[in-house]
């Protein structure tokens, strides 16, 4: 076989070859026609030139350094991404639909990344950078309100179908073409103000030019191809759901109908301060509300996993170290938690390289938002704060069946006051999609 490179343009390109959620291009789309080769998806990646501005203008103020916007520095370019859709091409069926992409990719680079990459290659591929300053100064802001500062990226796509390790035959008699299909944040959930101040940045926006899609594809060597190709793909897909908690003692229940799940983990953000100018609606924090301030942080206490009303998979509760009568310092995280956050979210193997540390998973920080004090959320060193709670299930990778019990978490916690905590849950289950030329059918 031999391997050719290609470039595809966005479906929905504009004529001005510019896409932005503020002017009326919320999604952007890419379609890898049916051809005779194989598809190797890893390959994939998403090319373009990144540009923020404070207000909406024919000719648009790009933001400077008096503005004190930002976004979230662990999640570079992936900021704008509200959702990701896999979709063939012939039948239109969804292969793999992540929602809210940017929350799930937040704890994933913190635990499949290690400080190193953010500051090397994701830095310059994906604009990354686990130091808020920095970030600020080198993506969002340009240097003078004359001089637009656009920052090229070439960002991967991780997802189960595109890391799956298959090759996809994009022979129109087998799998066929492939849609990838980006919905695209909301501006106020991706740009937000260090000084909770709106003032003159109400129209800030961000914008995507020179947009394309490039990866690789391995035409079929001699005359003896399969003429009526068929095959299975197995791989890991997320599903993302999303609720509120306004309680000391939480308890959440869902019908998955999903057989085959690995695991499962929840990250947490105030509901006020998601899509909003002031502050960052994409981190990953404690619950907020201790019944004197809204702004600082409480820990949880307890937590129950459960299936069928029944505590699965660990028979006991996980208890936090802030029980402990001996536990002289309450800031410390509980590794209990961290352990199995870390083990829902990134596989063994990739264990090695992560950014979460003591350092951006304690409890030093409040929900105030501040670009100079240290204790501001925004200012966590290391990247930024992490935090969830996760469980895995199965061994050896055989996953657990929920097609007929209720998932479910029990949360008790220090929360105490009227500050709703939105939880965005998401559920790890392996799957399989078939393929023939009869057409394209997942199985989960």
């Amino acid at each position: 076989m031999t391997s050719r490179y290609i470039e595809i343009r966005p479906d929905n390109i504009p004529s001005d070859g510019k896409i932005s959620f503020k002017n009326g291009f919320p999604t952007m789309s890419f379609t890898i026609s049916a051809q005779e080769g194989l598809l190797d998806p890893s390959t994939i990646r998403i090319v373009g030139d990144f540009a923020a501005y404070k207000d909406n203008l024919a000719t648009p103020t790009p933001l400077t350094d008096g503005d004190s916007v930002s976004m979230n520095n662990r999640l570079g370019v992936y900021n704008v991404i509200e959702s990701l859709t896999v979709r063939s091409v012939r039948s239109k069926m969804v292969c793999e639909n992540i929602r809210h992409y940017s929350k799930f990719m937040n704890s994933y680079m913190a635990m499949t990344s290690s400080l190193q990459d953010q500051m090397g290659h994701l830095g310059q591929s994906c604009l990354i950078h686990p130091n808020a300053e920095a970030f600020r100064k080198s993506v969002v802001e340009s240097p003078t309100t004359d001089a637009v500062q656009t920052n090229e990226f070439a960002f991967h796509v991780p997802c189960g179908f595109v890391m799956s390790g298959n090759m996809v035959d994009l022979r129109p008699a087998a799998f066929g073409g492939l849609t990838l299909e980006f919905m695209l944040q909301p501006d106020s959930n991706v740009l937000f103000s260090q000084n909770a101040s709106t003032t003159g940045i109400g129209d800030a926006h961000y914008e995507l030019s020179n947009l394309k899609l490039c990866c690789e594809v391995n035409d079929f060597g001699g005359t003896d191809v399969d003429p009526s190709p068929q095959g299975v793909f197995e791989y890991n897909t997320i599903t993302s759901l999303y609720t509120s908690i306004n309680s000391n003692n939480a308890q959440l229940q869902y019908n998955l109908a999903l057989k085959n799940v690995l695991s499962a983990f929840m990250t947490f953000v105030p509901v006020a301060d998601i899509n909003t100018l002031t502050a960052d609606g994409q981190v990953t924090v404690y619950p907020s509300g201790d019944g004197s301030s809204d702004t600082n942080i409480v820990p949880f206490t307890r937590v129950q996993w459960l299936k069928g009303g029944v505590k699965y998979p660990a028979d006991f509760d996980y208890v936090a170290n802030v029980n402990d009568t001996q536990n002289t310092d309450s800031t410390v995280p509980d590794s209990q938690y961290i352990r199995t956050l870390i083990e829902a979210v990134s596989p063994d193997i990739s264990n090695d390289r992560m950014a979460i540390s003591p350092v951006n998973c304690n409890r030093l920080y409040n929900m105030v938002e501040s670009s100079t004090a240290e204790t501001s959320y925004l200012n966590v060193a290391e990247g930024g704060s992490v935090f969830g709670l996760g469980i895995k299930y199965g061994i050896g990778g055989a996953g657990e069946d929920f097609s007929q019990e209720q998932f479910g978490v029990s949360l008790e916690s220090d929360l105490k006051s009227d500050n709703p905590i939105g939880v965005y849950i998401f559920v790890k289950a392996r799957a399989q999609l078939v393929f023939s030329g009869n057409g394209v059918q997942l199985l989960q």
